[in-house]
């Protein structure tokens, strides 16, 4: 068998191979499997089919093929960041609790070498205000991020990475909450915005990819410009990072889902996981080509599947019964360990690292035993925003939040609950809901129902304010966590004392905290505390560095809003008797 035909059935795939590793250099992290696949296999068949060609240079060239390959598996991985002088770790919804029952070495290395502590949440608990809360070192009746239907520009606050790239220092943003329309601040850097965004626009452009892939069915279904194919997209991750271990797994997933068909529970932990290999891919390429003083990067799967998964770990760990997917919600928090250590390992020994989550998880109680329902919203946010003016209305396993979003928040919480108190449940002729104050917030008010024994007949007899019951609740078993108020803060670095433990601290404790960690001081109008590094004096204010103000939201990306449980999925459209078009 002579070895020209071995090299021109191995030669197509090597050069694809070379071409992605000279522009990523952490393409070829599997390099024994691509190798395989790209340079052996064809390399035998190229053998056998191109036998009776001569051997001419054939040999010369397997030499220097050989060669080409020896160099890719030697090459030596890029220099971390060592200009980023504080990397912000976001995992939402991460719990101490589930974390100490798990084995996360690179959680307990930090803990180690580092400070920890108990960040507790704020009512009403909904990441794009926290997030914006963190970011701000201000509670949202002064930052104005209210709900979930928002975008950057609204915020009435500086942010961290605005009063950042004003003093000269370059920010990369991955996926922080509220970053949608995308801008850069300072003009270096990178921003690519979280799951909210209804476009995919990124800065730079190039970084696009990463939303089209988040977006794909909602942009086709929408006809949102051009919807480029999934080989496409990969091809334009390459360059930006994408690792081929993360090319494997969106193709066994993709084989995987047209010949099983999975159900909604595993399609939706393969999907948050295969997401955030994507996300991991592309952070750690971008802060090493941009270098950015500031980075964050903030995963999601701890909280999606947290709503979702928890209540089967439960049961497994009560010896219940497990399905493929038992393990998902531990999958996760084990990924976010995983990425944790490589992106502590992409920046500089002296780089502060800084972990948070926006709040922490529970499973639903002994008290929700038997609760299996959930309240709508989709109705009452209408009914309410027609009586009392626009209304946020998001769900939070039984319970249920009203952001108020008129000019004078008061005065429209009064509205609500007058207008609560007319909606009689059919039945009882009582109000179907019972409403509350939510401790800390001046924009919320709390609604849980009245009467919480809802079985078919109820839904299919009863009525609230002489409307279906069927439009205010629902019959279901798909959400088992819930959100709660002990999430995680856990910080290494220069100057921060080993092993230390301290809290609980507060969501508005980041800013000064984060601003301080970089250097620069805090406002005298931020409510938090210095946690770590040096409290410098003060300025007034940063207000003058915000260019938003009062814009219309046209859209968000509801899917993702429905796949959490946050609102209603819409009902499914009817097909006719030939199938849908």
């Amino acid at each position: 068998m002579k070895p020209w035909g071995a090299v021109l059935g191995a030669l197509p795939g090597s050069i694809a191979v070379c071409w992605a590793s000279m522009v990523n250099p952490w393409f070829l992290d599997e390099p024994l499997l691509v190798g395989l696949c790209v340079a052996v296999l064809p390399g035998v068949v190229g053998a056998v089919v191109f036998r009776r060609l001569a051997w001419g240079r054939g040999g010369v060239a397997l030499a220097v093929l050989g060669l080409l390959w020896a160099a890719l598996f030697l090459r030596a991985p890029p220099d971390p960041s060592a200009d980023t002088e504080l990397l912000v770790v976001g995992i939402d919804g991460a719990s101490w609790e589930l974390i100490d029952g798990l084995e996360l070495p690179a959680l307990e290395a930090l803990q180690a070498r580092g400070h920890r502590a108990e960040l507790t949440s704020d009512e009403p608990m909904f990441s794009p205000l926290l997030w914006t809360t963190m970011a701000t070192g201000k509670p949202p009746a002064e930052h104005g991020i209210k709900g979930f239907r928002t975008r950057a520009d609204q915020a009435r606050a500086a942010r961290i990475w605005e009063i950042a790239g004003v003093a000269g220092k370059s920010v990369g943003l991955y996926k922080w909450l509220v970053t949608w329309p995308p801008v850069v601040p300072g003009g270096e850097g990178f921003v690519v915005p979280a799951w909210l965004a209804p476009t995919p626009e990124t800065a730079p452009s190039a970084l696009s990819f990463v939303k089209e892939l988040e977006l794909s069915r909602r942009l086709k279904r929408k006809r949102i410009g051009e919807v480029r194919p999934g080989w496409r997209l990969a091809l334009a991750g390459i360059p930006e990072g994408l690792r081929a271990s993360t090319l494997r797994h969106a193709l066994t997933w993709t084989l995987r889902e047209r010949i099983t068909k999975p159900g909604p529970e595993e399609r939706a932990w393969r999907l948050q996981i295969l997401r955030v290999w994507i996300d991991r891919d592309v952070f750690v390429a971008q802060v090493h080509r941009h270098r950015p003083a500031l980075a964050t990067f903030t995963t999601y799967a701890t909280d999606a599947l947290g709503h979702t998964h928890w209540g089967v770990r439960e049961t497994c760990a009560q010896g219940g019964d497990c399905p493929p997917w038992a393990g998902a919600l531990d999958d996760a928090y084990a990924q976010a360990d995983t990425v944790l250590a490589e992106l502590i390992a992409s920046v500089g020994s002296e780089t502060t690292v800084l972990v948070l989550s926006d709040h922490g998880f529970r499973a639903m109680g002994d008290e929700d035993a038997g609760r299996y329902f959930a309240p709508r919203t989709t109705r009452l946010k209408a009914r309410l925003s027609a009586a009392v003016g626009d209304v946020d209305v998001a769900r939070v396993g039984h319970k249920l939040a009203v952001t108020m979003l008129a000019d004078d928040p008061e005065a429209q919480r009064l509205a609500v609950a007058r207008e609560l108190g007319t909606w009689q449940q059919g039945s009882t002729g009582e109000p179907f809901y019972r409403w509350e104050a939510i401790a800390g917030s001046d924009i919320a008010l709390g609604l849980t129902l009245r009467d919480e024994r809802i079985d078919a007949e109820r839904l299919a007899s009863d009525t609230v304010g002489g409307e279906a019951l069927g439009d205010y609740a629902e019959l279901t078993e798909a959400y088992s966590g819930e959100h709660h108020a002990a999430g995680i803060w856990l910080a290494a670095g220069p100057g921060i004392a080993p092993g230390s433990r301290g809290g609980p601290y507060a969501l508005v404790d980041v800013a000064p905290t984060a601003l301080s960690l970089l250097g620069l001081p805090a406002s005298d109008d931020m409510a938090g505390l210095v946690r770590h590094g040096e409290e410098l004096r003060r300025v007034e204010t940063y207000d003058h560095l915000v260019t938003g103000g009062d814009v219309e939201v046209d859209d968000v990306n509801t899917e993702m809003l429905e796949l959490l449980g946050y609102v209603d999925r819409p009902d499914p459209e009817p097909v006719d008797a030939v199938g849908p078009e």
